[in-house]
């Protein structure tokens, strides 16, 4: 596998995209998630949810594959591509729902809203990215402002102040992490209730220094 521009990755399984627009996928088939759709070609994004996969077309269209229930084996829809969805620029996947970011800045979300992931907040406007955890949601602003919605078990939708602008992002399955333009001090959360060892949150700076939140 070589002249690869992106990879993704969801829990059991890995997707890359050529130059030509392809997707190559591998790993656990048990769900169909490495079952990319004949004729798949022109994709310019890719992303990986637990059992689903997502490919984002050049003409704005989205392509989604895989399980489509969550955890109980109840239907979900997390690739089941909303009806007229167009005008995408931009996805993201968590472990049973999916996230679209269209031309106007607007958000889409689709499949499991347990715990309202899929609730995109009102008024949310002028994103650029978004990224899917564990069962939060994420989005950047053209402003480099960070809005997260979903659970909260770990504080991982609680931005710490401070975190501005971030220029990057992504959501891990009880955590966050931002990539920041420049070095900002960033305060130390506790949740003594579900933290255990892990961390909450991780956030890296443009120089590589880390800042972990308990």
């Amino acid at each position: 596998l070589t002249s690869v521009l992106a990879i993704a990755a969801g829990w059991y399984h890995d997707l890359a995209l050529k130059p030509d627009g392809t997707v190559v996928a591998w790993g656990d088939n048990s769900r169909n998630q490495l079952d990319v759709p004949g004729g798949l070609t022109n994709s310019s994004a890719i992303a990986g949810g637990r059992y689903h996969s997502l490919a984002l077309k050049a003409d704005g269209t989205v392509a989604a594959w895989g399980e489509n229930t969550d955890a109980e084996g109840r239907t979900a829809g997390q690739s089941v591509v909303p009806w007229g969805l167009t005008n995408v620029v931009a996805i993201g996947a968590g472990q049973y729902h999916s996230l679209a970011v269209k031309r106007d800045g607007t958000v889409v979300a689709w499949g499991d809203n347990s715990q309202g992931q899929c609730s995109v907040p009102p008024g949310l406007t002028h994103v650029v990215a978004v990224s899917g955890g564990g069962a939060h949601s994420l989005a950047l602003g053209t402003d480099g402002a960070l809005t997260a919605w979903g659970a909260d078990w770990n504080n991982q939708c609680d931005i710490p102040p401070g975190l501005f602008p971030a220029v990057g992002i992504a959501a891990g399955c009880y955590h966050t992490a931002v990539l920041l333009e420049s070095i900002v001090p960033v305060p130390r959360l506790l949740n003594p209730a579900r933290n255990g060892s892990r961390f909450s949150a991780l956030v890296q700076t443009l120089n590589r220094k880390c800042y972990a939140l308990e």
